[in-house]
């Protein structure tokens, strides 16, 4: 699968950008030059130069600095939100997929009732009533991206209940959640990290929005989405602001479209040799 996705024309620099983004999360307190928090009022809005390489913002806080660490917020938003919405909507897929009858008529009509509402909007509502802060944006973010995975591995499993290899199980005596798990599971889990991988990028970017828009991360903790919130005031006289987590969140989001495509191209059988 890792030699399909590296025939990728544009998988190697998504992966490099990709791996870039973790190193420099996992390695944050040694690569920032200076306190993320930290103020100077005797040294705002000042331009890039060797002292501070992005410039300062609006209080004097180094800017790099800020986008360093706020990589950290970003990855953590987008790979707990995805997981959460994984494990979930996998689980309501399969009892869905599986159980048939009510059940699946349940289940769906519960995630059509959640797909009824824009992501974002949903994202906005779920942002207020748990609270503004890193853990009510991963919980709003993984219920808005559940319906996602439930119906795409309800549709893998009654695929896959289909086929002659599940028949046989069920005819030698496997009981059902023996089928589920050795069969079933592990045959629809292709499409689901296809779907995950094309996610991350998505969740990076509702996790921005959330902060932009004053529900996600709070200040003065670092994070790209408030750090452009707080920049756009300032757009003429001081750019930079927003320029540094703006450039970190658009490469990153893009890197790992990147990646999601090569995952998808080398998990699609029909671009098999």
């Amino acid at each position: 699968m890792l030699r399909r996705a590296a025939r990728a024309r544009l998988a190697p620099f998504g992966a490099g950008v990709v791996l870039l983004a973790v190193l420099v999360a996992l390695t944050a307190p040694l690569l920032a030059p200076y306190d993320p928090l930290a103020q100077n009022l005797g040294n705002t809005l000042a331009r890039p130069g060797r002292a501070h390489l992005l410039g300062t913002d609006n209080v004097g806080r180094d800017v790099l600095s800020r986008v360093i660490w706020g990589t950290r917020v970003s990855l953590v938003a987008g790979l707990v939100a995805v997981a959460i919405a994984v494990v979930a909507g996998s689980l309501l897929g399969v009892v869905a997929g599986y159980c048939g009858g009510r059940v699946d008529g349940l289940v769906m009509r519960l995630m059509d009732a959640v797909l009824s509402f824009p992501p974002l909007v949903l994202a906005l509502a779920l942002g207020a009533v748990l609270g503004a802060g890193l853990t009510g944006v991963l919980v709003a973010l993984g219920v808005v991206y559940t319906p996602t995975f439930a119906r795409l591995m309800r549709g893998q499993v009654l695929t896959i209940n289909a086929r002659d290899y599940v028949e046989a199980a069920r005819a030698l005596g496997a009981p059902g959640w023996r089928v589920a798990w050795r069969h079933v599971v592990p045959n629809a889990a292709n499409p689901i990290i296809v779907q995950a991988s094309l996610s991350v990028a998505f969740a990076i970017l509702a996790e921005a929005s959330l902060s932009f828009l004053g529900l996600g991360i709070q200040p003065p903790q670092a994070s790209w989405g408030s750090m452009i919130n707080a920049g756009r005031g300032y757009l003429q006289q001081a750019p930079w602001i927003v320029f540094g987590p703006g450039a970190a969140l658009f490469v990153t989001v893009v890197g790992l479209n990147f990646v999601g495509d090569a995952v998808r191209d080398a998990l699609d059988p029909r671009t098999r040799a």
